[in-house]
């Protein structure tokens, strides 16, 4: 196949950058004492316990899930364990196991991003806000990636 050749078109949405990589784990601090820090230096993780308020869910129902971001370098990795079998993370690990779940964007236009692509016909998964910070997940197909954009930076 030479993508040389295919009309590739300009996209809907800016390139941004890269927030993280989501993988969703049944034991996070199993997952960290075991196998990340037994390889990596990795310092202190960030560890928070979410649970969104309902009017902080905007799509989607309520979940629990235990969040631990750890930074490899310029990346960040957010080992999301489930705490409840409400959520697409436990419905995720029940169907297909341990594994990379998300790669998330954050963005300066969360609002217009959102838009674009919903006008795509992409389905947004859930979505809430997390210190102050929106946050949703599109299903996209094809490609199969989970993606998630996160509302990180203000537009100037």
């Amino acid at each position: 196949m030479d993508l040389g050749k295919m009309d590739l078109g300009k996209g809907i949405v800016p390139l941004t950058n890269l927030s993280h990589v989501g993988v969703a784990v049944k034991d996070a601090e199993s997952t960290i004492t075991k196998f990340i820090s037994s390889v990596w230096d990795i310092g202190n993780p960030d560890v928070n316990e979410y649970e969104p308020k309902p009017d902080e869910v905007i799509a989607g129902g309520i979940f629990r899930v235990r969040l631990v971001f750890v930074k490899f370098g310029t990346i960040t990795w957010e080992l999301l364990q489930p705490l409840d079998d409400k959520s697409i993370w436990a419905k995720f690990i029940k169907e297909k196991g341990e594994g990379i779940h998300h790669v998330a964007f954050g963005v300066s236009n969360y609002d217009e991003v959102v838009s674009k692509l919903q006008k795509q016909g992409y389905p947004m998964i859930t979505a809430a806000v997390f210190k102050g910070c929106r946050w949703c997940y599109f299903n996209t197909s094809p490609g199969g990636i989970c993606l998630e954009l996160r509302e990180e930076y203000k537009k100037l």
